[in-house]
């Protein structure tokens, strides 16, 4: 048996880049007895990039954290509202397309954005500007207060293996604005936007019509109850079992 989530949770990045190395060899020697990927999408993926056969790979989605819930905020002082995106700094995230987006949105509206994460040394530094909050690495547990608080959670990515922080911003009742690259945790809660027109509508019709916020937070908090470690463990655990079935064999 070998297990592919890992290689798709941003909090394991030192354990992924082992996994990284060493699962390709794995696969190609044709060593595990089953797979287990963090969505449908890696699992076509790894289907077709290492010839598997389709019934030794099983898709079992990943959940958001208990601690992830909808938190209550009181600013010490009256502060603007935010769009919130979290997650590495990196090119796949897109965010170059959601400054662009967002600075054709500011242009009406008084919203600004908040980038919470680690640069890393492949993506050009950010430089300040008026609305533009750069929060860095932000730990866990401040984590629910930013979701809860932002007027909207924005993950424009490229490509994901699944989408963990849409989860996290769903499972604390943040709207979602999000490409379709992360369709599989989103579902029909989110609203997608894939160039950088429809993103700066997006963020528009979500800063100028609060009753849109209100129903997507419900969507949203609807959408998390899907997902729960709970249901992975007893997924994988199925896995588990089926693999020694086979092993024994």
């Amino acid at each position: 048996l070998h297990d592919l989530s890992p290689w798709m949770d941003r909090r394991w990045h030192h354990a992924a880049q082992r996994v990284r190395r060493r699962t390709p060899v794995l696969l190609e020697l044709g060593l595990a007895t089953m797979v287990i990927t963090p969505g449908e999408k890696v699992r076509r993926a790894a289907i077709e990039r290492f010839g598997l056969r389709p019934e030794r790979v099983v898709a079992v989605p990943e959940a958001a954290a208990h601690w992830f819930r909808p938190v209550e905020t009181v600013p010490a002082a009256p502060a603007p509202p935010y769009f919130l995106f979290v997650g590495t700094l990196e090119p796949r995230k897109n965010l170059d397309m959601l400054l662009e987006a967002w600075r054709e949105m500011r242009r009406h509206h008084a919203v600004d954005l908040v980038l919470a994460g680690r640069r890393r040394p492949d993506f050009p530094e950010i430089h300040p500007e008026p609305g533009l909050r750069l929060a860095g690495e932000v730990a866990d547990s401040e984590l629910p207060a930013l979701y809860s608080g932002a007027l909207g959670f924005v993950y424009p990515s490229l490509y994901e293996g699944f989408g963990l922080p849409v989860l996290e911003a769903m499972q604390c009742g943040a709207p979602v604005i999000a490409s379709h690259a992360v369709e599989e945790a989103a579902g029909d809660a989110a609203i997608y936007a894939d160039t950088p027109r429809e993103l700066a509508g997006a963020l528009a019709e979500l800063a100028s019509r609060p009753e849109l916020a209100a129903a997507t937070r419900q969507l949203s908090l609807a959408r998390a109850r899907e997902f729960s470690w709970e249901r992975t463990a007893r997924l994988t655990r199925q896995v588990y079992e089926e693999a020694r079935a086979r092993f024994g064999a």
